[in-house]
Order: structure tokens, then C-alpha cells, then sequence
């Protein structure tokens, strides 16, 4: 698979709908094409911005539509205005969406977007995945990322217990997706939060010291490097409190 395989499959690779082994073609070549793997982020950050843009906002368009025909009946005049009008809320939306692009690209790392991205899809809106749900399996996972088989438990402050975890791929690597849940199995997955954690390729990056934070939407995103693991946490609490889990899970490791 080339670079220009890669530009035309990327949509397919981003939606998760790529055969496998064409997806482990395309995953191989990122590893190997710095360029590549930089471009793919920049599409994935800002597909994410684009969502998240569109669902900060509820639109009535059954209003929009009983209004636009009141208007035509009241005759040309009033249809001009609703128009004007029209144009006007599109301008808008349009602002809002290239002021988040711009913001994305500029100050947000494209791994902050995709996790809150994948917390979005996969814990809140609770989209069919593989997930394990047994310890022994999900500690077995855990050596994938350096981390001690026990370790996965420690994650969960008090109230909240381990509820899933798997292997999943952000910005072309892969993490280690842990979620804590919080009350009951039937609770809202409101007060849930995701733990991502990989072993990262430089353990003196001193960009990746201290927590930092960032807000998609409903997602709020921290994420820390400690020693030579990389950690990120997802939830849709209010900021104090990603902070919170943020400075917990620092702890623990």
C-alpha cells in the first residue's frame, strides 16, 4: 500500500470499515511513513471538530420548515426575509465549524480529539464493540503496555469499579482502552470515565510533562506522561473532575 492508497482509503481506515487485512496493510504503512500518519491525524481531528461543531448545536427543523412556509404565503417580502435569515444561520454554523478547526489545529493534540472521540462512539452512545469484561482478561492485556497485571483495578477510585477493556488505536497507536464505571451496571454512562494508556516512544518528552486538558463537545480530556507510559482519561463530568481522575491515576502509577 502506497501514500496514495492511503489518501483514498483514510475515510474507510477513520470509520472503522476497512477489512481487516487491508486495515492491517494501512496500519503497517503508517508505521512506517511519518507523513502519513501526520496527515490521518489532521483528518481525524478535524472530522472530530466537524462533529463535535454540529452536535453542540439542536436544530428544530420542523420549526425552520413551518416558518419558511408562513413566510412564503405571507408573500415575497417575507420570503426574502426568511432567506436573509437563512443565510444567516448558515453563516454562522460555518464561523463556529472553521473557528473549531482552527482551534483544533493549532492547540489541540489530533490524540485528545480521538480519544473523546472514541469515548463518544463507544461509551456514551454505546456503539457495538468487542470489549472484555473478565479481569483475568483484561489484565492480560495490560502487559501490552508495560503495565503490571494488578495495576488495572488500582485506576478505580472509590465508587467507581473496572468495567471493560480492550485494545483500541488512536492516531495510529495503540492503546490500552480501560473504562471504570460508576454505581451499578444500569447507571448512566454519564459518570463513567475511559483510562487510554500506551508505552510511549519517548519517555524525556518534556511537551508530555504535566496534565493537560482540553474540551470536545460534552468530552472532557486529560492526559499525562508518567516515566515511560502515556495516559489519557475521557469522561463527560465537568472539568474539576477529569482533573481529579487525572491527578488519581498519576498516583497510581
Amino acid at each position: 500500500m502506497n501514500c496514495s492508497d492511503i489518501s483514498k482509503f483514510a475515510p474507510l481506515y477513520l470509520a472503522g470499515e476497512l477489512e481487516p487485512a487491508r486495515a492491517e496493510t494501512f496500519s503497517a504503512h503508517l508505521r512506517n511513513c511519518p507523513a502519513c500518519k501526520r496527515e490521518l491525524g489532521q483528518q481525524a481531528a478535524f472530522d472530530e471538530a466537524l462533529r463535535a461543531s454540529v452536535l453542540a448545536e439542536h436544530i428544530d427543523t420542523w420549526s425552520v420548515d413551518q416558518r419558511v412556509w408562513a413566510g412564503i404565503g405571507a408573500g415575497q417580502r417575507n420570503l426574502r426575509r426568511w432567506i436573509f435569515a437563512a443565510a444567516g444561520i448558515a453563516a454562522a454554523l460555518l464561523l463556529a465549524v472553521l473557528s473549531y478547526r482552527a482551534m483544533v489545529s493549532s492547540g489541540t493534540k489530533p490524540v485528545f480529539a480521538a480519544a473523546a472521540r472514541d469515548h463518544r462512539m463507544e461509551i456514551v452512545d454505546r456503539q457495538p464493540r468487542k470489549w472484555f469484561t473478565d479481569r483475568a482478561s483484561i489484565e492480560g492485556l495490560a502487559g501490552r503496555v508495560g503495565l503490571p497485571d494488578s495495576a488495572v483495578a488500582s485506576f478505580a477510585p472509590a465508587g467507581y469499579h473496572l468495567a471493560q477493556g480492550k485494545l483500541c488505536l488512536l492516531d495510529g497507536r495503540v492503546f490500552l482502552h480501560l473504562v471504570y464505571a460508576e454505581g451499578s451496571e444500569d447507571s448512566s454512562a454519564a459518570g463513567d470515565f475511559s483510562l487510554f494508556l500506551r508505552r510511549s516512544d519517548d519517555a524525556n518528552d518534556a511537551s508530555a510533562q504535566g496534565i493537560h486538558t482540553d474540551t470536545f463537545a460534552a468530552e472532557h480530556v486529560a492526559g499525562f506522561q508518567h516515566g515511560p507510559l502515556r495516559a489519557l482519561i475521557v469522561t463527560e463530568q465537568p472539568g474539576e473532575s477529569v482533573l481529579r481522575l487525572a491527578k488519581f491515576a498519576e498516583t497510581v502509577l
